[in-house]
Formats: structure tokens, C-alpha cells, sequence
């Protein structure tokens, strides 16, 4: 971009000459423009002359000066750098190169329809008889992290899940196990050893065979101190390795649905980084359908991975661009092939498009006990819970709200009701706790920037102060930040079945159990420990029952509404399957050309 700010600058300067209109200038001349040397100079001027951008015809002998044509157009200049930006993966910085000149020439119009037009299906001609096929996206999202064993976000374990592969593979629309790496497991009658036997020729994106060896590695991973989810790996007393294609992992406690432990996205096998503690632009060596080729803040590129012990993917290619959450609507747009997901960052437009809507997870707000400070307080806290009107809520706030909800279930009633909703009873708590005013620091990442305002305005009117602070999505996860916290609002994913409950409920990362007193801790594990040794299936019904009657109990949480995800995508598109994370399934798409 620096070269097309200095031809910027020579645009400006010499403004009185038009495009194709020869002057003459002295190589000092467009140093001084350029604030450099008249060596560097020189470079400029030949990369210039190689984009075509100029002409320059050297003066010849000591003093005189040179003829310099401008060959391109201000305007096209502009919409070119931005453009270049977009494919780098930089979003954000192209809307920015566009509002620093948007007062001498308005492009941002035709720039807007480049981009709705870069989005989506494209293929070129590879090697002659190859056809590469791509799919671009627009995410209006970061992604914060592709390391299995740190990854808390749904985007984040999505794009994981397709370029990693599990022991086994969890449906949580039927409950099914089915395989992964591992084609066949055994346990004891307690649950307490599991034996796992792994394909052959499974193969690592690298070129390596998948075998016990990286199996274990990666499981070991999980019980590092520093890692998000070691609850996962926390009951595993030993790994043992018997050759090549055999595993068996031995517990200190009965655990009959290990096997949902296993399909968790963070414990996916992974080859090389044996430490948790890495960076977030780590990139791992999986064997799922793809394999990362590109990635850095603004851009991911996903390539198909022909070796897959699966199924191939149809689309060769993926590229999810970053879109910042102030520029989705823009970009939305209903090219060939064209697919957006649209989680809350703005109102989804009237479209001919198809559509599928997904419930995925409850909106709650965690209120901080472990912190010192008025959350101790019971009555505040139930003044808290009660004092949302979330009928309104949905009525009110132009999101894909659902329905107002009560605990961690997805299940529509025909005629939903509040029933959490208590003025009253809130009022009367607020008056016996003793309150003195003083704001309570709410924080949320800005998918929630609305619902996040409106509650303010709630709670103020009953005489509750909050101060709203919006985050992005990376430092959300932080540790220090979530312990600072009084109140966090995200959106708990429920579609993904029991298995991402456990997570909320004894993740040390996770926004929920970080925010439970150490009583309440102790009950829940105790409780859940119970239910994962009871063969029988009613136990995890009767579980999540009590579960959530605790927390009521102490007024721990507020369940807000449910909440959607809705994925609109051109007809052209053939088998878009919505998972339970929200996100689309990369493998199974495939293009149909119109008639």
C-alpha cells in the first residue's frame, strides 16, 4: 500500500496535470515529496514504471530535469489499493484507505460493489485439465485461536473440527458415536479403562501416519495447568501404548460417557506442540478434511486435503475473510454461490436467498460470586435475575431472538412465558440488600453491544448502575479479565448437546463455573461426577434438572432469551448443512451451475 500513497503524493503535487499530461521534474523534486533519499527515489520510480502507473523519461546530464507522465487515474488507484486489500485479507484497512480520500473522489460505492461480488463461488483452470473450486466467505467474527486445546469460541472449534479428527465423533442430533481415528473401543464394566483401536493409514496433513503415539501426546496436552480444557483429560491416571494402532487410557473414577469426552474438539489429535501455552496464531498439523494453507488476523484459507480418510471435500478451497462487525451489512451481498452466516452483527435483509434458521444456545448473564463485592449478596442477586422483562427484551431488540427461557433448554413452548419475571419480588430484594449504588462492570464482545445497552437501561430503571464495557472476542478469554468482571453476558451454546454443558459447568475457562462460589463449584462436580458413573440414561436428564435448581437457588445466573443463527446462501449451493456449532459443513458442498 505504501507505493500507492506515494503515487498518491505525486497525484496531489502535480494535480494541475491530467492523466497521459508530461511535466518535468528533478529527482530531488520528488524525494522532498517522497521524504526520502533521491537513491530511494529511484526505486520508487522503477516500481512505479513496472506497474505502469507512470512513464519517466530521464533528463540526461548533470542538473536537468526528467519528464514524468501520471498514466493512472486517481480514482481507479484508490478502488485498485482497496481491492489488493480485501485479498490480503484486510478488510478493515480497506474501508480505512477508502475514508482517507473519500473527500477528493467517491469510490466507495463502486468499491461496495466489487466486494459483494468477491464473496462467494469461483473456479479457474489449474494444470489445464484441473478445476480449482473456491468458496469465499465473509465472517463477521475473529477468530481467536485454532489450537484444540484452547479454543472456546464456536467459530474457533468449527474450523477446527474441519481440519482435526477425535478418537471418536459425537451426533448430537441422535446421540450417536461413531468412528474417527479410532474404528473400534472397548471398556471395563465400570468405565474406569477404555481401549481404543485405531485405522491404519490414517494420515497427518504432512504426510505422516496418525498412530497411539500422537494419540497420547495430545491427550496429555489437555492436563497441563495453563490449558482451558484439561477437565477433559483431569480423570486419566495413565496412557498406555500397545504398538502402533492401540491405546488404552485408565481413570481414577468411573466414567461411563467418556466416549463424549473424546469427540470434543480439544481432543482432537494433533502432531508436533506437545505445550499448551501457545500463540494465538498457532496452526495445527490435523488429518481432517482440510488443512490450513493461509491464516493471520484478517484471513484463513482452507485447502481440501486429498488424503482424508473420509469422504473428499467438494469445495477445493475456502476462504474465510474477516469482515469488521460495522461493515457486515455492506457486504452482504447475493452473487453466484454466495454463503454468509449471520449471527446477530446486523438485521438480516429481505432475500430471495434460501435460509435456514438454527436455534443454538440461550443469552445469560453470569454474576461474578467469586469476585468481592455486592454479587456476594444474595438478595442483589435475585434482584438481578427477576428484574428483566424478556418478552420486551425480544419485542424491543432487532436480533434473531427466540423466546424468553429459564434455564439450558433449546425446547420451544407453543406459548412462552417469563417466568422470571418478577418486579416485584426483584423491588423488595433490591431494598433488603443494602445496595449502595455503586456500577457493576458488565462485559461483553460486541455481537451483544445491543442486548448489552438495553439491559443497562433496565437495570438503571430499578436503580441498579452498569457500565458497559465491550471487548474483543481474545480478551474476553483472558483469565485477569474475566476474574475483574461483575457481569458477563454471552450466548451459552446448547446445540451441541450434554457434552458442551459439562464444559460450562467444569471448564475453569469457561464464563460460568469462573464466575460460581466455591460451594456451588463443589456441588455441581460432585453432582456430575454421579451422573457420568450411572450407566443408566435418565441420570443426565435428572442431572441438568438439578443442576439448574442449584443455580436458581442462589440466583447465580439470568437466563435471558434463546438464541439463532441464521445461514442464507445462493441456490446454486447444493447440501449446505447447518451443524450444531451454527456454522456450515465445508465438506459437503458442492456447486450446480443455473440452467
Amino acid at each position: 500500500m505504501r507505493i500507492a500513497e506515494d503515487y498518491l503524493s505525486l497525484r496531489n503535487v502535480f494535480s494541475e496535470y491530467a492523466e497521459g499530461e508530461s511535466f518535468h521534474v528533478s529527482m530531488g523534486d520528488l524525494a522532498e515529496i517522497w521524504y526520502c533519499t533521491p537513491r530511494n527515489a529511484k526505486l520508487i520510480v522503477t516500481k512505479m514504471i513496472e506497474l505502469e502507473w507512470i512513464r519517466f523519461v530521464s533528463g540526461r546530464g548533470r542538473g536537468n530535469t526528467s519528464e514524468l507522465t501520471l498514466l493512472l487515474p486517481f480514482d481507479q488507484l484508490l478502488l485498485h489499493t482497496a481491492e489488493d486489500l480485501v485479498k490480503q485479507g484486510n478488510v478493515p484497512g480497506a474501508f480505512d484507505w477508502l475514508k482517507t480520500y473519500e473527500g477528493a473522489v467517491e469510490v466507495r460505492t463502486q468499491f461496495l460493489q466489487w466486494l459483494t461480488g468477491y464473496f462467494g463461488y469461483s473456479s479457474e483452470n489449474r494444470n489445464g485439465d484441473r478445476t480449482m473450486e473456491t468458496l469465499r466467505l465473509p465472517i463477521y467474527r475473529e477468530i481467536v485461536t485454532l489450537d484444540p486445546a484452547s479454543a472456546m469460541f464456536s467459530l474457533d472449534t468449527h474450523i477446527i473440527s474441519q481440519i482435526c479428527s477425535r478418537l471418536v465423533e459425537y451426533e448430537p442430533e441422535t446421540g450417536v458415536i461413531r468412528p474417527g481415528v479410532a474404528h473400534h473401543w472397548e471398556t471395563n464394566e465400570d468405565g474406569t479403562e477404555w481401549t481404543f483401536f485405531l485405522h491404519k493409514g490414517f494420515w497427518f496433513h504432512n504426510g505422516r501416519e496418525v498412530t497411539a503415539e500422537e494419540v497420547k501426546s495430545s491427550l496429555l496436552r489437555l492436563r497441563e495447568p495453563s490449558c482451558s480444557h484439561r477437565w477433559l483429560a483431569n480423570d486419566i491416571s495413565r496412557i498406555d501404548i500397545d504398538g502402533r494402532y492401540k491405546v488404552k487410557i485408565t481413570l481414577c473414577k468411573p466414567n461411563r460417557r467418556f466416549l463424549w469426552f473424546m469427540s470434543h474438539t480439544a481432543a482432537s489429535i494433533v502432531l508436533g506442540e506437545n505445550s499448551c501455552d501457545l500463540k494465538a496464531k498457532y496452526v495445527p498439523v490435523g488429518s481432517g478434511p482440510y488443512h490450513i494453507v493461509e491464516f493471520h488476523s484478517g484471513k484463513c484459507v482452507l485447502e481440501v486435503f486429498p488424503s482424508y480418510h473420509g469422504q473428499r471435500g467438494m469445495m477445493d478451497r475456502i476462504e474465510i475473510i474477516i469482515v469488521p462487525a460495522n461493515e457486515a451489512e455492506a457486504c452482504f451481498g447475493t452473487s453466484p454461490g454466495v454463503l454468509s452466516v449471520v449471527t446477530g452483527e446486523f438485521q438480516v435483509p429481505s432475500t430471495a436467498m434460501p435460509q435456514q434458521e438454527t436455534m443454538t444456545g440461550v443469552l445469560m448473564l453470569t454474576l461474578n460470586m467469586k469476585k468481592e463485592g455486592w454479587l456476594r449478596d444474595w438478595p442483589l442477586r435475585k434482584a438481578i435475575v427477576h428484574s428483566i422483562d424478556r418478552i420486551r427484551m425480544i419485542e424491543e431488540l432487532p436480533e434473531p431472538w427466540g423466546y424468553p427461557v429459564k434455564g439450558f433448554s433449546l425446547k420451544h413452548e407453543m406459548d412462552p412465558k417469563d417466568l422470571l419475571y418478577r418486579p416485584n419480588e426483584a423491588r423488595l430484594a433490591l431494598s433488603n440488600s443494602g445496595y449502595d449504588g455503586q456500577p457493576l462492570r458488565l462485559l461483553t464482545y460486541g455481537r451483544h453491544a445491543t442486548a448489552a445497552a438495553w439491559l443497562k437501561q433496565q437495570y438503571e430503571a430499578i436503580g441498579i448502575r452498569i457500565e458497559v464495557n465491550i471487548l474483543p472476542w481474545s480478551e474476553m478469554m483472558e483469565p485477569s479479565t474475566i476474574a475483574q468482571a461483575d457481569l458477563l453476558l454471552f450466548e451459552a451454546v446448547l446445540s451441541e448437546g450434554p457434552l458442551r454443558l459439562l464444559e460450562y459447568f467444569l471448564s475453569e475457562g469457561s464464563f460460568l463455573r469462573s464466575s460460581l462460589s466455591n460451594e456451588i463449584c463443589e456441588k455441581i462436580d460432585n453432582r456430575t461426577f454421579a451422573m457420568l458413573a450411572d450407566p443408566e440414561v435418565v441420570a443426565e436428564e435428572k442431572w441438568l434438572q438439578e443442576t439448574e435448581e442449584e443455580l436458581h437457588r442462589a440466583s447465580a445466573c439470568v437466563f435471558l432469551t434463546s438464541k439463532s443463527v441464521t445461514t442464507l446462501y445462493d441456490s446454486t449451493l447444493q447440501n449446505v448443512k447447518v451443524n450444531p456449532k451454527g456454522w456450515v459443513d465445508f465438506s459437503s458442498i458442492w456447486y450446480k451451475p443455473k440452467k
